[in-house]
């Protein structure tokens, strides 16, 4: 009876995995097939103005035939299929630490550093000629590289994804404008080293006594993303973000938080003849990156140079300065970050 109930149980679990896959294998078609007949059934005799509207599928963003060279600041407003992976390392100067209060006593500290370390990968799939869909990950580290620091500051690590929707608004031959709809899922875990001496030097029993804590947060958001070739050297990139969700501090509740900036960037190979392209922009955030011990504000400047020898391939090397709101702490944080990043169009 037992072996026979098994049997049962077993082809149905296979039935059930059969209808699984089918389903898989129906919306892979209905998503894959559309676009490639969309693609098969283009006019043949198509203007070449109409062929600058959009950069080839294997290539790097391009208007009226100037190459863009793309920030980690901004998000591009070109629809195509790539894959990106970021990895950056920075630290802190002149940061002036809050005293730390241990057992009823105050500990002053002159100065103290922090270290920073980034970790991004990102992935966007090009459905239509119209409509982008990505996803992508981000892990962040931050902690003292000082005894100082360390106490003052504790350890923070930040990970999440995020989820999105790119859809084109309107085009010329040298200008593109794009919408953007996202979903941010990200996790802070603190650990708290001065904290949790004071649990234990505390003589409350109801104390927690806990050494790391996790903040959860989530935020949607909507954007317009523009591009504008100038000339066939020059190229500007502009977007701004108005997001609404979960803020680090529970004691807020919920808040709004805009996110916006612009990049100029210079396709060299048009005066040097070089395969290189720079940019260099600014941005400016409300949206927390490393948790509730920061204010959420920040402004960034960053510089980038970019290999662009290759019509499906970006490697770039991007500086970033960030001044960024510390609780506690009187003097805003500055911190420089170098960033290797590859992208790879398909």
């Amino acid at each position: 009876m037992f072996i026979h109930g098994a049997g049962i149980l077993s082809s149905t679990s296979t039935l059930d995995r059969a209808r699984r896959c089918g389903i898989l294998l129906l919306l892979a078609i209905s998503v894959l097939v559309p676009s490639q007949v969309a693609s098969q059934q283009a006019p043949q005799d198509a203007t070449e103005s109409s062929a600058a509207y959009a950069a080839p599928k294997a290539s790097a963003p391009v208007l009226a035939d100037h190459r863009f060279t793309s920030t980690s600041i901004m998000l591009s407003p070109f629809i195509s299929t790539r894959f990106g992976n970021s990895l950056g390392i920075g630290s802190s100067s002149g940061l002036k630490l809050p005293p730390v209060v241990i057992g009823g006593n105050e500990y002053r500290f002159e100065t103290g550093e922090l270290l920073f370390a980034t970790l991004q990968i990102e992935y966007q799939h090009a459905v239509k000629e119209w409509l982008g869909v990505s996803a992508g990950f981000n892990l962040m580290g931050r902690l003292g590289t000082e005894t100082t620091s360390l106490l003052s500051q504790g350890v923070t690590v930040a990970s999440g994804f995020h989820f999105g929707w790119l859809l084109r608004v309107w085009q010329t031959d040298d200008m593109l404008l794009s919408n953007s709809i996202g979903l941010i899922n990200s996790s802070y875990t603190v650990v708290d080293l001065v904290g949790f001496i004071e649990d234990i030097t505390d003589d409350d029993p109801s104390t927690n006594n806990r050494l790391n804590f996790s903040v959860p947060l989530t935020i949607g958001q909507t954007g317009l993303h523009y591009a504008w070739a100038a000339s066939q050297m020059i190229g500007v990139t502009a977007g701004a973000n108005i997001g609404y969700g979960e803020s680090p501090d529970r004691e807020k509740g919920s808040d709004w938080y805009f996110d916006g900036g612009a990049v100029v960037d210079f396709d060299l190979r048009r005066k040097l003849d070089t395969p290189l392209g720079v940019a260099a922009g600014v941005r400016r955030t409300s949206v927390p990156d490393f948790g509730e011990s920061f204010d959420g504000n920040f402004t960034a400047l960053v510089s980038r140079i970019d290999y662009i020898g290759r019509p499906d391939f970006n490697f770039g090397v991007e500086v970033t300065s960030q001044w960024q709101g510390v609780r506690d702490v009187d003097n805003s944080l500055r911190f420089t970050t170098v960033t290797m990043d590859f992208r790879y169009y398909f």
